[in-house]
């Protein structure tokens, strides 16, 4: 029986990544985002749902529970990985921002890993990866509503962890440094994305962890370093 997997944020940036080195192998994808065309990867594969919208919405949360318990009956991998970003000084925040981070950032993924935790909790297996970010084990200037919620994504995964280990359920926590992704496309302040890591790289450690059976680690610091030969 095919395993089905459920990631957020797959129309752009490290999800898309994941999504297509998925597509590569004999899965069944449950793919979230909001940006259509970003989904042209998809066309004419099968065993591929999109559901194309907000996220942060209830209802988009229920189409993805609704395919999981009722058409799949299973869920093997969930990859919380949708995310924005506001890279600007402290005193330029405001509160819209400051909600949108936290819907998005930290509201999201637990609504979601927990719709669909009692089905993996049942079958006593499961992965559950949360897509955080170096920002959410240090603070960084111009980061600071980014790297709260960050940092409060991590205390869900580590207390999560604890939990979910005892039900064969891993959860894993990955915190990537700069990537290119288009989370920086308005940024106030836009950093130099041409030394950050490219997105696949990231993605291809995330797919070998979902793959690895047994023992694995439960977090993963992921440093960006440029190699001259």
């Amino acid at each position: 029986m095919k395993k089905v997997v459920v990631i957020t944020g797959a129309s752009s940036g490290i999800g898309r990544e994941i999504a297509k080195l998925f597509l590569e192998k004999d899965y069944i994808l449950i793919l979230s985002g909001r940006n259509g065309e970003g989904f042209e990867y998809v066309k004419n594969k099968t065993d591929v749902e999109v559901i194309l919208g907000d996220i942060t919405k209830k209802e988009i949360r229920e189409k993805i529970k609704d395919l999981v318990v009722n058409k799949y009956k299973s869920v093997d991998i969930i990859i919380n990985n949708a995310g924005i970003t506001f890279v600007q000084p402290f005193e330029d925040n405001t509160e819209e921002e400051l909600i949108k981070l936290f819907e998005i950032s930290l509201k999201t993924p637990m609504l979601l890993t927990h719709d669909l935790y009692g089905l993996m909790k049942n079958n006593k297996s499961g992965t559950i990866v949360f897509i955080n970010s170096a920002a959410g084990k240090q603070g960084y200037p111009n980061h600071t509503m980014y790297s709260a919620m960050k940092f409060g994504l991590n205390g869900f995964s580590q207390s999560l962890r604890l939990e979910a280990r005892k039900h064969g359920i891993r959860v894993i926590s990955i915190h990537p440094g700069g990537v290119k992704t288009p989370m920086y496309t308005n940024a106030k302040i836009k950093p130099d994305i041409n030394q950050y890591m490219e997105p696949k790289k990231v993605a291809e450690i995330v797919v070998y962890l979902c793959e690895t059976a047994g023992l694995s680690p439960d977090e993963i610091s992921i440093s960006r370093t440029q190699f001259q030969l």
